[in-house]
């Protein structure tokens, strides 16, 4: 998934990242949970507004989550943390645009 991405307000869909492409995943490590969080321009949180779930998938060190929602012509950051298999944790951002077409 590109770190940013455009969407229409109805269009509900997955979104992930995955941590062993980003080079910060440490050699013997794994994803073993994570969280999202969306935030607005404004820095608010809006995570029940544009997220299906706070709680994202894990698979094959890919965490994910459903997008749904969200303002005509608004920018929000999804925020990914996840917790590896050592305790260690892992943050990526993706910016997400909506613009009604």
């Amino acid at each position: 998934m590109p770190n940013t991405f455009a969407k229409q307000p109805e269009e509900q869909y997955p979104i992930e990242v995955d941590f062993s492409a980003s080079g910060k995943l440490p050699s013997g490590t794994s994803v073993a949970s994570g969280t999202v969080k969306a935030e607005d321009d404004a820095g608010a949180d809006v995570s029940t507004t544009v997220l299906v779930s706070t709680t994202a998938t894990v698979a094959s060190n890919k965490a994910k989550v459903s997008v749904k929602g969200g303002t005509d012509s608004k920018g929000y950051k999804i925020i990914f943390t996840v917790t590896l298999s050592d305790g260690s944790k892992l943050q990526e951002e993706v910016y997400m645009r909506v613009k009604e077409e």
